[in-house]
């Protein structure tokens, strides 16, 4: 009797404890659920790359990623393999590091052969903190009305993230 007394003791103040921990607030992205109003930097000429350049009634995805990450090599190797699946597509892909890092990866990777793909740097570190990013890459797509459909996360299957409407 005594055990059971204090297992559910026990029980009583994880669950106490469990109710009182704060949770960490929804990012901002799951709260408006539009594409929203950013600026980066163009990495073929630095020229300002907005939300309003985006192409209307097109899906948008937008790819967080760093340049020097094994997986977001990988992954864009095996997206460029499959680039037809995204031919109705506007891929935005945006990293924060290194100005010369990102236009190495952007070059390395062919990116410039993809008119449907523009990529730059976050400079004010905007699409962390929107995005709540945690890991490399991460993709959050966006309908043909610039909703939010869905996020993910490190390995991304490319047919999977093609296949989101």
């Amino acid at each position: 009797m005594k055990y059971l007394v204090l297992a559910l003791s026990f029980c009583f103040v994880t669950i106490c404890i469990n109710a009182q921990t704060p949770k960490d607030p929804p990012a901002p992205y799951l709260k408006t659920k539009l594409i929203p109003k950013f600026t980066i930097a163009n990495i073929t000429d630095s020229s300002k790359f907005t939300n309003l350049d985006l192409p209307a009634g097109k899906k948008t995805i937008i790819i967080y990623f760093g340049p020097e990450c094994g997986h977001c090599t990988v992954f864009t190797k095996k997206m460029m393999d499959s680039i037809d699946l995204f031919k109705n597509t506007h891929i935005l892909m945006v990293s924060s590091f290194d100005y010369g890092k990102i236009k190495k990866f952007y070059e390395d990777n062919n990116l410039a052969s993809c008119p449907f793909i523009s990529c730059g740097k976050d400079e004010n570190f905007f699409f962390i903190s929107h995005y709540g990013i945690r890991s490399f890459p991460s993709a959050f797509v966006y309908n043909t009305k610039g909703r939010f459909v869905k996020k993910f996360e490190q390995e991304i299957e490319i047919k999977e993230l093609a296949g989101v409407k």
